[in-house]
């Protein structure tokens, strides 16, 4: 989670106000009073990863330059790391089998909070698991989904883990695609503030290539608030295939 001296709880509370407008416009209608409840309900010790709130409906996946030929693909979908869900929900309301589609993530907290915003705990809950740790089994995935999911990996076994584990989730020539945020060419070092996972274009490449994948394809996805120099970050949209 990123320090709170750079996100506090007055954030918190207006990205989800604003999170609430966004998705009321995709024809949610909430009760009297519920952006005060869910301001009670939740605060910085209980949201993992406060900047996806930003997000929720306004999901990134739709920005990857791989999106259009997923949505034509049809193929069995894992969003592996799956925050609030609002990737799972654009891949529905965009027409993909819903028979198709799950969500996996280590904790709770996230995908309760995107059910507690889309007013639709039934509906999501049969879609994703929770589990500390992810097991695979006999299934193969023709797509594997990494939304936002590795600049928060701090721990180098657990991240490399993840993508061995993405690796073999999938069906022989099945693609792994997702976007993160790393460093700009020009830096040699972090910046202190920031997520605990911050590479170069070439480490990603490195990684990647290292677990097995081929055809690794890496943009930098323009994305001016992140670029100020306060912040000095490159948002990369990643695609390879096993």
């Amino acid at each position: 989670m990123m320090k709170k001296n750079i996100y506090n709880e007055k954030d918190l509370a207006e990205n989800i106000y604003n999170a609430m407008k966004r998705i009321e416009k995709l024809g949610i209608t909430y009760p009297d009073d519920y952006y005060e409840k869910l301001c009670e309900r939740y605060s910085l010790t209980n949201v993992p990863y406060p900047f996806i709130v930003r997000h929720v409906g306004n999901p990134r996946i739709v920005k990857h330059f791989l999106y259009r030929d997923i949505l034509k693909s049809g193929g069995i979908f894992l969003d592996y790391g799956c925050g609030t869900g609002d990737a799972i929900r654009q891949l529905i309301r965009e027409g993909y089998p819903r028979e198709k589609i799950h969500g996996f993530d280590v904790n709770e907290e996230s995908i309760i909070l995107g059910a507690d915003l889309y007013l639709d705990h039934d509906e999501i809950e049969s879609l994703v698991s929770v589990s500390p740790v992810f097991e695979s089994g006999r299934l193969k995935y023709d797509i594997v989904y990494s939304g936002s999911v590795i600049h928060v990996i701090k721990d180098e076994d657990e991240f490399r883990t993840y993508l061995t584990n993405a690796y073999n989730s999938l069906k022989n020539g099945g693609i792994f695609f997702g976007s993160t945020l790393g460093l700009n060419d020009f830096q040699t070092k972090r910046e202190r503030r920031g997520p605990p996972r911050l590479m170069h274009k070439e480490k990603l490449e490195y990684s990647l290539s290292h677990t097995g994948f081929k055809e690794i394809k890496i943009i930098n996805e323009k994305r001016t608030e992140i670029e100020r120099p306060e912040f000095n970050l490159s948002l990369f949209q990643f695609s390879a295939r096993k």
